[in-house]
């Protein structure tokens, strides 16, 4: 029988063996390589943190816009006065019987001016007789403040709102020539100090605010019902006062002559425009997600009465949050680093509230390096 007997392989066929083992091995490592590649993410989802964004705002109401950056709306402005007889306090004050004292408005419905002397009696129709300080002249169907001391001294002069005839006068004239009285008169029993420039500085204060709130009706009366925000401001014309400071007194009378602007404008408009500029205000990668509108507040800063412009400040404040596009979400950040050390990373900053990171293949332990298999998702 012929012997079969194989040969030994030659010594060039072992190394292609070999060398085509080794090439199968390799592919079979980069194919694995390339899977991993491919398939390989890590999603991380972060819970932003809300922080609290806030911008003052010049803005220009304009009766007639004719420049950029201008809101359309109405500047008027109109002049008002009045005087108010103010009572020292208790504290610190030595009582005693005065006279009571107040303003009244002298009204005069006829056709020719009416002179009335210092001491012209007027009469309240609880029969409480005063007197005028000083010397006025009524206008021709006209009006004008004057300040009254009652005749006699004590509580009684301090009487409420009232109706004045002028005895003095012709009892047909005393019908269409009068006075009334708003306010309640003060002083029958005063407490007697020195008068302080911040008891008069503090008079003006209350005198001020009390003419504009009742110039503000006044002056709504120009506004279309269609602008909705408005803003006041008052400048002082003259401010007389009849008792200097220093002085040892019980009451003390001051007038104001002032000038109310009211600026009326759409609150739309300028919520609008100030949200506008509160987004350019923001830092790269973030994002304003709401507006306090209802905490938005306008303060005049300037006003130009002829030109019927008016610059007002404007606050406005929000919410904050960041995006992807923030650097603290940076991925050359996240490149390589395992779950924890991911959120340690980011859980440290401020902006940051909760991260949550997931691997998938569930094998991967590490943020892939190539940046297109890392998603980050910002969660509200």
């Amino acid at each position: 029988m012929p012997n079969f007997s194989s040969k030994p392989m030659s010594r060039s066929l072992r190394v292609y063996q070999k060398a085509a083992i080794f090439f199968v091995i390799i592919t079979i490592l980069l194919l694995l390589a390339v899977l991993y590649l491919s398939v390989s993410q890590a999603n991380i989802r972060v819970v932003p943190a809300e922080s609290v964004v806030s911008a003052t705002i010049p803005v220009e109401v304009a009766n007639d816009v004719n420049a950029i950056g201008q809101v359309e709306g109405l500047v008027v402005t109109e002049s008002f006065a009045k005087a108010k007889t103010f009572a020292l306090p208790e504290e610190g004050s030595a009582a005693v019987e005065g006279n009571a004292t107040g303003v009244v408005t002298l009204i005069n419905e006829t056709g020719s001016d009416q002179p009335l002397i210092a001491t012209t009696r007027v009469l309240s129709e609880e029969g409480i007789l005063f007197r005028l300080d000083d010397g006025v002249t009524v206008p021709a169907n006209g009006q004008v403040d004057a300040v009254v001391s009652a005749d006699e001294p004590g509580l009684s002069g301090e009487i409420g709102a009232s109706q004045f005839t002028i005895p003095g006068l012709p009892s047909a004239t005393q019908e269409v020539i009068y006075a009334v009285s708003v306010d309640s008169m003060t002083g029958g029993v005063q407490y007697i100090r020195s008068l302080s420039q911040a008891d008069l500085d503090q008079a003006v204060a209350d005198l001020s605010e009390e003419i504009l709130e009742e110039s503000k009706e006044v002056l709504k009366a120009n506004a279309d019902d269609s602008l909705d925000g408005e803003a006041f401001t008052v400048t002082i014309i003259e401010q007389i006062s009849d008792t200097e400071p220093g002085t040892e007194t019980g009451n003390f009378n001051v007038s104001l002559s002032v000038e109310v602007t009211a600026i009326f404008y759409e609150q739309e408009s300028i919520a609008d425009f100030a949200q506008t500029e509160l987004h350019k205000q923001l830092q790269v990668g973030y994002e304003l997600v709401r507006t306090n509108a209802d905490g938005m507040t306008s303060t005049v800063q300037s006003v130009d009465s002829e030109r019927g412009v008016a610059t007002l400040e404007v606050y406005l404040d929000g919410i904050a949050t960041i995006t992807t596009a923030a650097d603290v979400l940076d991925l050359d950040r996240l490149t390589g680093k395992t779950a924890e050390e991911v959120m340690d990373l980011l859980e440290a900053n401020e902006a940051i509230d909760d991260v949550a990171v997931n691997f998938a293949p569930f094998w991967l332990k590490r943020v892939p390096t190539l940046k297109d298999h890392i998603k980050i998702e910002v969660v509200r």
